[in-house]
């Protein structure tokens, strides 16, 4: 590339990187169709485990883990809708291992599952 051109790349380090369409550089554009989310065969399962160990483990989290509990339901709900918006599942699912901090068990499914929904994408 000459030295007088401009660079429009994109420069990542470290971490996971699933995308659906992508446009770099001046007047670029991304259009997409048809992308849809589909999740790990795992997933039912963690989702189960984590819903568990969210009931054993109530007194251990803030507010007997009330917000916890709804933010794992809110996933469940948007994960078994037909089109499940990846922006929510994101969003909830880092609500949700914040609030599990307090409790092992509970930090290493709910880190489980975001590796399994990251990692599976659709």
């Amino acid at each position: 590339m000459p030295e007088n051109s401009p660079n429009y790349g994109i420069q990542q380090s470290g971490g996971v990187s699933n995308v659906g369409n992508q446009a770099v550089g001046q007047n670029a554009r991304a259009v997409s169709h048809g992308l849809t989310f589909t999740a790990a065969p795992q997933t039912g399962e963690l989702m189960t485990q984590l819903m568990a160990l969210l009931e054993r483990h109530r007194a251990e989290l803030p507010d007997d883990g009330e917000e916890a509990a709804a933010a794992a339901e809110e996933l469940q709900d948007e994960l078994d809708s037909p089109e499940p918006d990846r922006g929510v599942i994101a969003r909830t699912l880092e609500r949700l291992n914040a609030m599990v901090r307090p409790v092992t068990p509970l930090v290493e499914t709910a880190s489980e599952l975001t590796k399994a929904i990251e990692s599976f994408g659709g």
